[in-house]
C-alpha cells in the first residue's frame, strides 16, 4: 500500500513538474464525476448565498416597510423675496432673457435657503415646538423616528432629511416640504420655518437700509459739526469785535469819507471864490480855513482806520492792529466764506440723506407668501414599494459584484 502512494506522490510529482495539473487530467479522464459535482456544489453555495444575503433581508425590510413603518405626512409652502423697487425696464428684459429676476433678491433667495437648512433655523424655532417630542412621536419606527439626546450635528441631519428645501431661479420662487408623523405637526414646523424665513428678510431688509443710509448720516454728521464750528468762530468773532458786519460799517466809513470829501470841496471852493476880494487874514477866509483842516482831519482818521490801521488822534496803537477795519473786514470775509461753503455742505448732504433714505425705502424687501402651509389628509411618505425595491436592487447587486469577483479570481488562478 505504502508502495502504491509513493508510486502515486512519485507520478504527481513529475506531471506537475512537467507543467500539467493531475486534477485537470483526471477531470478528462473521468468526465462527469468530479467537474459536475464541484460544480454543483459551487452552484448551491452561490443559491445560499443570494438567499441568505439578498433575498431573507429584502424579505425582512419590505415586511418592515409594509407593516411596521409609520405613515408620514407633508405640508408644503411656497414663497418669494421680492423688493418694492420698482422694475426697471433692463431688469424686465433680463428676466424675460432668463435672468431671474435683480441680483438682490436672487442672492438673498440663496440665503434663505441656506438659513432653512443651517443650525441657525434649530437654535431659532420657538420653544414651544419640541422637535425630538414631534420626531418620536412614532418611537417603534426606530428607522425614520429621530431618537433621542442627539447632537446637534445629528439633529441637523435628522432636519435636512424631514424639510426639503428647493429654490427655483427662473421664478426665484423657494419650496419647502416638511414631512412628520401628524398631519398638525407638519403644518406647525412649516408655519415656523416661514415666520422665520419672514424674520430673516426683515433684518437683511433692515441691514440693506442701514447700509444705504449709513455712510449718507455720516457725511450730514460732519458737515453738521463743521457748519457748528464755523459759527462758534463766527459768534467769538462778533464778541471780539463788538460788531454784527464789519461790511456794512465799511460802508458806512465809505460814504463819510465821501461826505467828508465833498464838504471839503465845497469849503475850498467857497475859499476861492472869497479870496477873489478878501484878504487871507480875514475872519472869513480862517474860518473856512480852520473848516477844511477839521475835514481833512476827519478825512485822515477814518482812512487811518479803515486801511492803515492807525487809530484816531490823541490815541495809541494797541492790540495786533485789530482796530483796522479792513484786517476785520478781511478776518470777517473768510469766516463768512466758510460759513457759506459749510452750509452750503450741510444742505447738500441733508439732500442727499434724504434721497438715500427713499432709495433705501423703494429696496425694501418683503417675504410673499402665495403657498401657505398645506395640511394632509391622506399619507404620502415613506415609500414602501421603492424603498423595498431600492434595498432588493442594492443587495442584488453587491450579491452579483461579488459572484463575479469570485469567478474572475477562480479563472486566474
Amino acid at each position: 500500500m505504502s508502495k502504491t502512494s509513493d508510486r502515486d506522490g512519485k507520478l504527481v510529482a513529475r506531471l506537475k513538474k512537467s507543467g500539467l495539473d493531475p486534477q485537470k487530467l483526471l477531470d478528462l479522464a473521468l468526465p462527469g464525476t468530479t467537474a459536475k459535482s464541484v460544480a454543483k456544489t459551487r452552484h448551491r453555495l452561490i443559491l445560499f448565498g443570494f438567499f441568505l444575503f439578498v433575498a431573507l433581508p429584502s424579505a425582512l425590510f419590505s415586511a418592515y416597510m409594509f407593516f411596521w413603518a409609520s405613515d408620514q405626512y407633508h405640508s408644503t409652502t411656497a414663497f418669494a423675496i421680492r423688493s418694492s423697487d420698482p422694475v426697471a425696464a433692463t431688469e424686465i428684459l433680463g428676466m424675460v432673457m432668463g435672468g431671474g429676476g435683480s441680483e438682490s433678491t436672487t442672492s438673498n433667495s440663496y440665503i434663505v435657503s441656506d438659513y432653512i437648512q443651517s443650525q441657525a433655523i434649530l437654535e431659532d424655532l420657538p420653544e414651544d415646538i419640541d422637535l425630538q417630542a414631534i420626531f418620536n412621536r412614532e418611537a417603534s419606527d426606530f428607522l425614520f423616528s429621530m431618537g433621542t439626546d442627539l447632537p446637534i450635528e445629528d439633529q441637523l441631519d435628522y432636519w435636512n432629511s424631514m424639510v426639503d428645501v428647493s429654490f427655483d431661479s427662473t421664478s426665484s420662487v423657494i419650496y419647502v416640504e416638511v414631512r412628520s408623523f401628524r398631519p398638525e405637526d407638519s403644518v406647525t414646523i412649516a408655519e415656523a420655518v416661514l415666520e422665520r424665513s419672514e424674520i430673516l428678510v426683515n433684518k437683511l431688509s433692515e441691514a440693506n437700509r442701514r447700509q444705504t443710509v449709513r455712510y449718507a448720516e455720516e457725511s450730514v454728521a460732519r458737515a453738521e459739526a463743521r457748519l457748528k464750528a464755523i459759527r462758534k468762530q463766527m459768534l467769538a468773532y462778533r464778541q471780539e469785535t463788538q460788531e454784527v458786519d464789519p461790511e456794512a460799517n465799511a460802508e458806512i466809513a465809505s460814504e463819510m469819507i465821501a461826505g467828508l470829501d465833498q464838504e471839503r470841496a465845497s469849503r475850498e471852493a467857497e475859499k476861492a471864490t472869497l479870496m477873489g476880494y478878501l484878504d487871507e487874514e480875514s475872519p472869513r477866509i480862517r474860518m473856512l480855513d480852520q473848516q477844511i483842516a477839521a475835514l481833512e482831519g476827519q478825512i485822515t482818521s477814518v482812512r487811518q482806520r479803515l486801511g492803515t490801521g492807525g487809530v484816531p488822534a490823541g490815541q495809541t496803537e494797541t492790540g495786533d492792529g485789530r482796530d483796522n477795519l479792513s484786517l476785520r473786514l478781511a478776518d470777517y470775509s473768510d469766516l463768512a466764506v466758510e460759513e457759506e461753503f459749510a452750509q452750503q455742505l450741510y444742505v447738500t448732504s441733508l439732500a442727499s440723506l434724504e434721497r438715500a433714505r427713499q432709495e433705501a425705502d423703494n429696496k425694501s424687501l418683503y417675504l410673499a407668501t402665495f403657498i401657505h402651509p398645506t395640511l394632509s389628509e391622506q399619507a404620502q411618505y415613506p415609500g414602501r414599494f421603492l424603498y423595498s425595491l431600492a434595498a432588493f436592487l442594492m443587495l442584488a447587486g453587491l450579491w452579483s459584484v461579488a459572484v463575479l469577483l469570485y469567478y474572475n479570481v477562480r479563472d486566474r488562478t
